[in-house]
């Protein structure tokens, strides 16, 4: 059986089969997945993936170009809902420069953050890293002591 370690099952592309598709993947040999956070919202969903279907499992995390949407509020809640259940790990976090928006300092601020939940739950890491290296080992290295990677 393949495992799945990154899947984007709650995207609204999926909304008018996701039962059908996510029901056929054991017959198609899939039989483990994470599904991604990208943002608050498909945190959210993807939390109530995990609780609907008992081969998948989750990732907490606002994906770089989604970071302008967090403040100290979202965040606390975000820090909660990574302790959710069947949350596997943090992601998927990182840094985008590919886009101007949002602000390099913002991502590199919230990929920091976003790290710290990691460190205190002792969950893996699913890095998200497009024309930034150098900026992602830099912080990366700066802060690993009690990090786990997945994917870069």
């Amino acid at each position: 059986m393949i495992f799945d370690t990154h899947a984007h099952y709650d995207d609204e592309a999926f909304d008018g089969d996701r039962e059908e598709l996510l029901s056929g993947l054991a017959a198609g040999g899939i039989g483990t997945v994470v599904n991604v956070g990208a943002d608050m919202a498909s945190t959210k969903t993807t939390i109530a993936l995990t609780e609907k279907y008992p081969f998948i499992y989750g990732a907490a995390g606002v994906h770089p170009s989604s970071t302008a949407e967090l403040d100290e509020e979202k965040f606390a809640e975000l820090r909660v809902l990574a302790q959710s259940g069947k949350i596997v790990a943090i992601g998927e976090i990182g840094l985008d420069y590919y886009w101007e928006e949002p602000d390099k300092e913002i991502q590199k601020k919230w990929f920091v953050r976003q790290l710290s939940i990691a460190k205190d739950t002792g969950l893996p890491v699913v890095i998200h890293s497009r024309d930034a290296a150098k900026d992602t080992m830099d912080i990366i290295k700066a802060e690993h002591k009690g990090l786990s990677l997945i994917h870069i």
